[in-house]
């Protein structure tokens, strides 16, 4: 009987984990030219170059910024849905979150909620992708990863997507005049009411961060080339409740579109706490093989 639940388990659980390898390759594609900070305030000339009479665009920026969390850590318990290749795949895990220093994902066996089947975890300075399952690991610098060194990826995108939060990609400090504002129908700002959409370009890719006035709540991040057909990375945030203070997204919908290739990854938290109380690195485990990044990224997103 044993036997037969476990093997039943095993494609489930192999389905999982490249799925769960597939949503780590594409969020570290997807934030190609990524920013080293979120949202931060603007100076005080940039406020007084940017203003005018209808909108704002500093004082509506300065407003999007006070909607950052205060808080240096949040963990919570998470329900994760896959969608993959017309197929979906459901399990709980949990996700940790200290600023500036580490994201952690952890997904357990979905029919025994007890056994930890993967992690990712992005440091500021290497990724670590475990792969319980297979018995491998992926644990190295952004830098030796060649197609992610290109593309200049660092940590700090990724953080400012899992903390909800507007970010200048290539710089530590973001401005309001860095973005052009416009509204759903693509025009200039000219109400104090409505979507207002934050738009960056830079040689590579398209940034744009929807937004809802008056309380400058992020809903929705979009990151894509030049070509949208081709490939398009979208966060959307849901379900905010009372954080810290703050109104935070309890729900986060990341959605990728690579050539013909589409996926979704949704989470929902609760349990939301800022606890420090954790083991912010995970060592990688020595009875595991060393698996090549590269190859195994380059497989998962073709």
């Amino acid at each position: 009987m044993r036997t037969t639940q476990i093997a039943r388990r095993a494609p489930r659980q192999a389905r999982l984990h490249t799925a769960l390898l597939l949503v780590a390759a594409l969020l570290l594609t997807a934030s190609c030219r990524s920013s080293k900070s979120a949202a931060g305030a603007v100076d005080a000339q940039a406020e007084a170059s940017a203003a005018h009479t209808a909108f704002s665009t500093s004082n509506y920026f300065n407003t999007i910024s006070r909607n950052a969390l205060e808080e240096d850590f949040l963990t919570a318990k998470i329900r994760i849905q896959i969608l993959m290749d017309g197929k979906s795949v459901s399990s709980t895990g949990t996700l940790r979150m200290q600023r500036d220093e580490v994201i952690q994902l952890s997904v357990v066996d979905p029919l025994l909620g007890i056994a930890e089947l993967g992690r990712m975890e992005f440091s500021t300075d290497r990724v670590l992708l475990i792969d319980r399952f297979h018995k491998q690991y992926i644990d190295v610098p952004y830098s030796e990863i060649d197609f992610l060194q290109r593309a200049n990826v660092d940590f700090y995108a990724l953080q400012s997507l899992f903390w909800n939060e507007v970010f200048q990609p290539g710089t530590r400090r973001a401005s309001a005049t860095a973005f052009s504002y416009t509204n759903s129908a693509g025009q200039p700002v000219d109400t104090q009411d409505g979507i207002v959409n934050l738009n960056y370009k830079d040689r590579i890719l398209q940034y744009e961060f929807q937004t809802v006035q008056p309380s400058g709540t992020l809903s929705r991040t979009i990151i894509s080339g030049e070509s949208k057909s081709k490939a398009e990375f979208q966060f959307d945030y849901a379900d905010f409740q009372k954080f810290g203070g703050k109104d935070f997204p309890f729900e986060m919908v990341m959605a990728f579109i690579m050539g013909s290739r589409q996926a979704q990854f949704k989470i929902n938290l609760s349990g939301v706490r800022s606890n420090s109380d954790w083991v912010k690195h995970t060592p990688a485990p020595k009875k595991y093989t060393k698996a090549n990044p590269t190859d195994i990224l380059r497989s998962l997103v073709r």
